[in-house]
């Protein structure tokens, strides 16, 4: 993955464009995320969160602060940022909007195929400094 690839990625993110933010992943692709008790497995499993994610932050944007690229694995750090205005699905249920502004930082570390497309992501957060924020702890 090169430094342009991740840029890109973000930018997608930032422009609330899901088509173009899955569209790095492998259609096979494994995303391990604190979130969920289990790994997302497929584009589709990908899509449906970043859908719901911005569906919960309709104002979402990320902001990379640092990058390493070693062949086909990259490390990146990032400050995510936006406000709750949707349902947030959570392994314990559905969390209402708060309307709480949300901002965090994260680690996402991603292994790539052949093709240049992302055939593993592990995504590392403080999930309960995000409940905090959001008045749901």
């Amino acid at each position: 993955m090169s430094r342009k690839v991740l840029e890109e990625q973000f930018a997608a993110i930032n422009a609330h464009d899901v088509a173009g933010f899955i569209a790095f992943y492998a259609e096979d692709a494994v995303v391990i995320d604190p979130q969920y008790p289990e790994p997302l497995r497929g584009r589709a499993a990908i899509e449906r969160d970043m859908t719901d994610y911005l569906t919960a932050f309709p104002d979402l944007s990320g902001r990379l602060t640092s990058r390493l690229i070693d062949g086909p694995v990259s490390a990146a750090e990032a400050t995510m940022t936006g406000t709750h205005e949707g349902p947030l699905p959570l392994p314990t249920g559905e969390a209402p909007a708060t309307g709480r502004r949300l901002e965090f930082p994260m680690a996402v570390f991603s292994r790539l195929n052949e093709e240049g497309l992302i055939v593993e992501e592990r995504r590392y957060y403080d999930l309960a400094n995000q409940q905090d924020q959001l008045g749901l702890s």
